[in-house]
């Protein structure tokens, strides 16, 4: 009796330490299975990090910074998670978008001469200036000068520079086959100068920059810059970028171009900001594609989260090998129970045999 009453009680206390290590210990295993998934780990991870309240307060963000687009990616992203969103917040939404048509107009004027890109506007401007080749020769000269001079100029500009007035001339040819690479090299190019890349990110770009320019090249393009001569210009920068490195900033341009096909200028920002190389930028071209215009919405809460597992904490570790642990006394517990079941049965048996 005194076995029975044991054993009753360790069940009840296995099934209370279930309820508490179960969700838990599955919700970190789940998360190590979805490791290169970027989309479903985002899915996991969104359950415990956006609520009603972070939701209210991301979109009152969005509209004081005047993000049109990040705000609708937030009421996409609470349509989605059947989360309220106010009629108040809906309607100043509507209010933005309608008075920013005026102001596209401008930015679009200021991103074709000076490249700048904050705006979808203005990055549109800066990408007809770089796949004209105006944008990209300009930058060529300013950091190339900087550079053969020793005054510290900004290599990975210099190197996208060259490696986007290759890729227009083979967007040309290819009759605009190779502008996604182009109009996402144009796009981190913007953000190198603007120094939003990540700290990760930007020593990544500057050791591929500093193996990749071959100085001959970059002063033969220099120099008939210097007399007006545009086409030999870019002949000669075509050669600037090794070849071995032209690829990986092709591979670059590419999936750069695929995140900003989907969430904007502004939503390749918020990756570029928080990418560590050019893997992460990859994952985030596989998340765009699979979760649209709720994308920004969900980097915005989990940053690179969003994108890669990441080390696990010592809580995580702690919570799985808690998993581990009651499963293997819930697999004793089972077992023991079998073997009191089987004693219990067999006199049983043995009783009924001489009779039949």
């Amino acid at each position: 009796m005194k076995r029975v009453v044991l054993g009753f009680g360790l069940g009840l206390s296995l099934a209370a330490a279930g309820s508490l290590v179960l969700p838990q210990g599955v919700q970190h295993w789940r998360e190590v299975a979805a490791a290169e998934n970027p989309a479903a780990l985002a899915d996991l991870r969104l359950a415990g990090a956006l609520t009603a309240a972070r939701l209210d307060a991301e979109i009152d963000a969005a509209l004081a910074a005047r993000d049109t687009d990040l705000a609708e990616s937030f009421v996409d992203l609470a349509a989605e998670r059947a989360l309220p969103v106010s009629d108040e917040r809906r309607q100043k939404l509507q209010a933005l978008k309608d008075g920013a048509i005026i102001q596209a107009v401008s930015d679009f004027g200021q991103g074709f001469i000076a490249g700048d890109r904050e705006s979808g506007a203005a990055f549109a401007g800066a990408l007809v200036g770089d796949v004209t080749g105006y944008g990209d020769l300009r930058d060529l000269a300013v950091e190339g000068r900087k550079w053969l001079g020793g005054e510290g100029a900004d290599g990975t500009v210099l190197a996208i520079a060259a490696a986007g007035l290759a890729i227009s001339a083979a967007t040309w040819v290819s009759l605009g086959g190779s502008l996604p690479a182009r109009n996402g090299l144009s796009a981190v190019k913007a953000a190198s100068k603007a120094k939003i890349l990540s700290p990760a990110l930007t020593a990544n770009l500057t050791r591929t920059a500093v193996d990749a320019i071959d100085r001959p090249a970059l002063n033969a393009s220099l120099a008939a810059a210097s007399r007006l001569d545009l086409a030999a210009a870019r002949v000669a920068a075509g050669g600037i970028v090794k070849p071995a490195a032209m690829a990986r900033f092709a591979a670059l341009g590419q999936d750069a171009g695929a995140v900003y096909a989907r969430t904007g200028s502004r939503g390749l920002r918020q990756v570029l900001a928080v990418a560590e190389d050019a893997g992460d930028i990859g994952k985030a071209a596989k998340l765009g594609a699979a979760k649209g215009t709720t994308t920004r919405a969900i980097l915005k809460v989990l940053g690179r989260g969003a994108l890669v597992l990441g080390a696990l904490s010592l809580s995580a570790v702690g919570w799985m090998l808690a998993l581990i642990g009651y499963a293997i006394a819930l697999a004793m517990l089972a077992q023991r129970f079998g073997w009191w079941l089987g004693r219990r049965l067999r006199p049983r048996r043995s009783a009924l045999s001489p009779a039949m």
